[in-house]
């Protein structure tokens, strides 16, 4: 591990080594004053062999043949450097070394000769010398790498004698032959590539990758690139060794830029995709005049294809970038995997003549200029000292930024002020609120913007005129009501504030949606890919999932009603307008006839179908993707044909439109539209499927720009068309299927025998089952009390939650818990979830109540379990958590104060408190950071987290731990613990483990390793030696009762 891996090692956009011709910084090493780390060093095996090399004279002593490949790396020490070759004209001149070119004196030949002056360097830059010489010789005979031949070795200087690259710089180049074409970008990556895969494959990670250091052998002969300036080179010898903070901004990898980083040769994959990037377009796709934008953009790694630059690319190239510029390093290509794709291979002949145009050469000469400008700023020691002063200062920032959303902030101390809802007071809605501008009108409705008079904050609110709505119009809005106030804080659902009546009217103060619809949004963007598409759909199955999941059926989804809160902002769209929401009682209880003519379900407007259920949406959910990525609807026509496209499912995927939209999007999509409901798939099956697994990365590359027109037609038509033609529109479709009602939709004549059927809910409340008893906890938004069922007259505990309450997070926390807790009904080690009553200004959670306190409170009491004891609970929590995994059920919070005991026992535990557990939909889907300072694993504190079910292995490593020694593993305050975590550094103190089996310090070993791929199962850990002796041990323990029951008398037996 670095000596001080908090103090990265940086540069700026340009080499360490300033020059007055650009050429010297690919020779150049690093600049003074920065610690090199005991992990970025050779193996000291190797430094010893060279040691003794040069304590040995190690030379050939015939000095009058050239250095060349045909030899190995001569390290001299018993002849001057100035004997064998002549100086010649200077080539860049760098903080402590100067290049220049050398001359064989016997033989005439030409090479670089880099001069290092010893008096200038300090302890760290002479380890880091010895790096880069050893890694120099790694990565010997390697194809496309500038070669060592010799290193003289005297006391004031040391001398690298490497190959001279007459050609120049890429970039000098390109832009003195004012035109590069895509064949050239692909011969360019290929070298560059081919030396990445050799160094790789050697476990050498450059870890400095950019135009600047390449260099053409030959001049104007691309395939003679070749890598130069291993400064910062390393040898990586265990996975994910790489601790240090070094490289260019703009060219570095976001696993780089992690407050403790781990990462391995892959980052110089992501570097060498920004360089294609560049190549290609022209430009950067992280770039800014603060590197600390840059820094922000890399890791997030957003980026996208301008049309201007990236309109006449091939696919295959985009392609190619998408997989190097893979934020997870797992599953970014390796540099062996891209030399095999067909980009690289086989090229696009169509595309790959065509020049970049000339904005492209001014942008490559104006990045020329910078990084010319930059060099001659990095002089001096003090440059690349602030520069990396700066790392550290970005990621405090950063660190303090986010520090809310870190590890042990279960309670919200930053919460705005709780919304009171002031209709409480029985006051009038004038009484509280200004009314602003009109932001939208119907035929019983109007909408205003209007501001809180006391807090000053602005909402939206919707005044229903009562007397105006048609018949059944009332039940229809206390139905809306109803279903906005379930839905309160539901993820991505535009929320409910407050609602007042008062002789003729409703007032229903709502959330602002200032950003206006989707479609608008979509069709003003530059660039929309799938990656985006696929965003937007995620959303939607999001909040559909919520609604369904509180029993809710929206029936009216469709791009009108997908609003965004922000203008600018694609991740706070929103479903809104509940107007014909239901909640639904039982399978195919509705019965209205409501929606939107292209939207509407088949067993909506088939009249031979008998009710229907929330699996409507879902069509309709359909329906929407389907416009999302095609730019046009699936079902159109005149209203006759409409409903027998619609009932019959009767569409296609035109290739025009969807010929480059991967496949698995229309197969999920082809799921949606299917006229069964039974057969249709549910929002969770939606967002399981496998278009939604696929990296983003991968769907960067597909611009789905050729459908905007078709979706510029949608919205105008959206716009255009009013709620009376709507209404129209859905009339003719159901007159069409001999409807004889248009429930809601429609307005109905008066006296019409067909008035239409109210959907009546029927269901218990909590206070009908149960009786209240004392209180006996209280959390961030809910209150714990004893209750007893009226019937039965058994005890339970009740936590009651109010929905007023609920922000997003807090919803979906909840939502995520009762889904995961109903999946663990038959686990014995897991506290049981009786009954849920979800109300509409509470939800009621009846629990399992246990009476034997927390594990926490017995350790402290016993101040650590002795090992049979201790197995005894390792084995139920393992138990439990393995239960959890096999049913993709992530705890993310174990720790002792979460786990309970059943009464008069000390090793029946029971896992408790499911608050941030969460059922994964996708393979490493989760990306919170979320948990308990200590316990929480290192995959989890990552600036952009996606792990697995496995960190909660790490979690119960930790607690078991606890349990058997007293005290946790990894301690300290903030960084200090946290850097431990991340590290995995823990030891079993002899004091206090020596009585502890080395099965049981084996296991915790085994959970607590930070690789995740390395890191055993829940599973695996059952069947361990340290469990399997428990086994052992029961089984003896029966035999030998046993046996001793045979001897026994008979009449002892009965």
């Amino acid at each position: 591990m670095d000596k001080n891996p908090k103090q990265p090692r940086s540069r700026s956009h340009n080499s360490n080594t300033g020059t007055n011709d650009y050429q010297s910084s690919n020779y150049s090493t690093q600049s003074s004053g920065h610690s090199r780390s005991s992990h970025d060093r050779m193996t000291r095996r190797g430094q010893r062999q060279q040691q003794q090399q040069q304590q040995q004279g190690y030379d050939d002593d015939d000095f009058s043949v050239a250095p060349s490949m045909d030899q190995d790396v001569k390290s001299v020490v018993s002849v001057s450097f100035d004997d064998v070759y002549q100086r010649g004209r200077k080539l860049g001149l760098g903080a402590f070394a100067v290049v220049f070119v050398g001359t064989h004196r016997p033989t005439g030949a030409e090479y670089a000769v880099k001069q290092i002056d010893r008096s200038t360097m300090v302890w760290g830059d002479r380890d880091a010398l010895q790096d880069e010489i050893a890694n120099l010789k790694l990565a010997r005979e390697g194809p496309n790498i500038v070669q060592l031949y010799e290193v003289y070795e005297e006391r004031a200087f040391c001398y690298l004698i490497m190959e001279l690259m007459e050609g120049g710089e890429l970039l000098e180049y390109i832009i003195e032959k004012k035109t590069f074409t895509e064949t050239e970008a692909r011969i360019t990556t290929s070298c560059v590539l081919k030396a990445l895969s050799y160094m790789h494959e050697r476990r050498v990670a450059h870890r400095d990758i950019k135009p600047e250091n390449l260099l053409l052998s030959q001049h104007k002969d691309l395939k003679s690139i070749k890598l130069a300036d291993f400064s910062f080179a390393m040898y990586v010898k265990k996975r994910n060794e790489c601790r240090t903070l070094c490289g260019t901004p703009g060219y570095l990898a976001p696993e780089m830029l992690e407050r403790f980083p781990a990462y391995d040769v892959k980052c110089d994959v992501w570097s060498a995709g920004c360089l294609l990037f560049l190549l290609i377009g022209g430009y950067l796709p992280f770039d800014d005049e603060d590197d600390e934008v840059i820094f922000d953009l890399t890791r997030d790694g957003y980026f996208e294809f301008q049309p201007e630059f990236f309109s006449g690319v091939s696919t295959g190239a985009k392609e190619l970038i998408t997989r190097m510029l893979t934020v997870n390093a797992k599953k970014r290509i390796s540099s062996s995997n891209a030399l095999k794709c067909d980009w690289i291979v086989n090229g696009d002949a169509e595309v790959e003549e065509r020049q970049l145009n000339v904005k492209k050469i001014q942008n490559l000469l104006e990045g020329k200029r910078k990084l010319r400008a930059g060099i001659a700023t990095l002089i001096t020691a003090n440059r690349v000292k602030q520069l990396n002063d700066g790392f550290s200062e970005y990621l405090e920032k950063r660190k303090n930024e986010n520090a809310e959303n870190r590890i042990g902030k279960k309670q919200k101390e930053s919460r705005e002020e709780r919304f009171v809802e002031d209709s409480l007071t029985g006051q009038p809605f004038e009484d509280f609120y200004e009314i602003g501008e009109e932001l939208g009108e119907g035929g019983y409705a109007f909408v205003y913007r209007c501001e809180h008079k006391r807090t000053k904050k602005t909402y939206a609110v919707k005044e229903v005129v009562i007397s105006k709505m048609e018949n059944g119009g009332e039940s229809t809005l206390k139905d809306e009501i109803a279903a906005l106030k379930m839905l309160r804080g539901g993820s991505h659902i535009v929320r409910l504030f407050d609602v007042f009546y008062d002789d003729d009217s409703c007032f229903m103060v709502m959330e602002e949606m200032k950003g206006g619809d989707l479609l608008s949004r979509i069709v003003d963007k530059e660039v929309y890919t799938e990656r985006e598409a696929r965003g937007v759909c995620k959303v939607l199955f999001e909040a559909v999932l919520y609604c369904h999941h509180m029993k809710v059926a929206h029936r009216d989804i469709k791009p009108e009603n997908l609003l965004l809160v922000n203008e600018n902002d694609d991740a706070t769209v929103k479903l809104a307008d509940f107007g014909f929401a239901k909640r639904v009682t039982g399978e195919k209880s509705l019965s209205t006839l409501c929606g939107t003519a292209q939207y509407v379900a088949p067993e909506i407007l088939d009249y031979q179908v008998n009710g229907y259920d929330e699996t409507c949406d879902m069509w309709s959910v359909g329906v929407v993707t389907y416009i999302l990525l095609g730019g046009y609807a699936p079902f159109e026509g005149p209203a006759d044909e409409l409903a027998q496209f619609i009932i019959r499912g009767d569409y296609e995927f035109h290739d025009k439109y969807w010929a480059d939209i991967s496949e698995s999007a229309k197969d999920m999509i082809a799921h949606m539209l299917t006229v069964d409901p039974a057969e249709r798939v549910t929002a969770e099956g939606a967002l399981q499927c496998e278009w939604m697994g696929l990296d983003a990365e991968q769907l960067a590359s597909k611009d789905l720009g050729g459908n905007r027109a078709g979706l510029q037609a949608t919205h105008s038509k959206m716009t255009s068309t009013d709620t009376g033609d709507a209404k129209k529109a859905l009339q003719a479709l159901i007159k069409t299927n001999k409807f004889l009602s248009l429930g809601g939709m429609t307005p109905l004549q008066e006296g019409n025998e067909n008035t239409p059927k109210i959907e009546d809910l029927a269901e218990d409340d909590f206070e009908d089952v149960y009786e209240w008893g004392r209180q006996i906890g209280i959390g961030t938004f809910s209150v714990i009390h004893e209750c007893t069922h009226f019937d039965t007259e058994d005890l339970y505990a009740v936590k009651r939650i109010p929905r007023v309450d609920l922000w997003e997070e807090d919803a979906e926390a909840l939502r995520s818990e009762i889904t995961c807790l109903k999946m663990l009904t038959e686990c014995s080690c897991v506290v049981q979830l009786k009954e849920v009553f979800d109300e509409v200004d509470f939800t009621y959670m009846v629990m399992e109540r246990l009476m034997g306190g927390y594990l926490i409170d017995k350790i402290i009491e016993k101040e650590c379990y002795d090992e049979p004891e201790g197995l005894i609970v390792a084995k139920r929590l393992l138990t439990g958590v393995a239960f959890c995994h096999e049913r993709r059920i992530a705890i993310r919070d174990l720790k002792p104060e979460n786990v309970l005991l059943v009464e008069g026992s000390d090793t029946r535990v029971k896992i408790t408190d499911f608050g941030y557990a969460k059922k994964l939909l996708q393979p490493n889907s989760l990306t919170t950071v979320c948990g308990t300072e200590g316990f929480v694993a290192p995959e989890i504190i990552e600036h952009n987290p996606e792990y697995d079910v496995e960190c909660d292995i790490w979690s119960l490593g930790v607690l078991i731990y606890v349990v058997l020694g007293g005290y946790r593993p990894f301690r300290g305050e903030g960084n200090e613990c946290m850097e431990k975590i991340r590290y995995g550094i823990f030891a079993f103190h002899k004091k206090y483990w020596s009585h502890v089996s080395d099965e049981a310090r084996t296991l915790i070993e085994e959970m607590l390793t930070v690789d995740v791929q390395e890191r055993i199962t829940a599973q695996e850990a059952l069947e361990s030696a340290w469990i399997a002796n428990l086994e052992r041990k029961k089984k003896a323990k029966k035999k030998k009762g046993a046996k001793s029951r045979s001897k026994s008398p008979k009449s002892e037996q009965y």
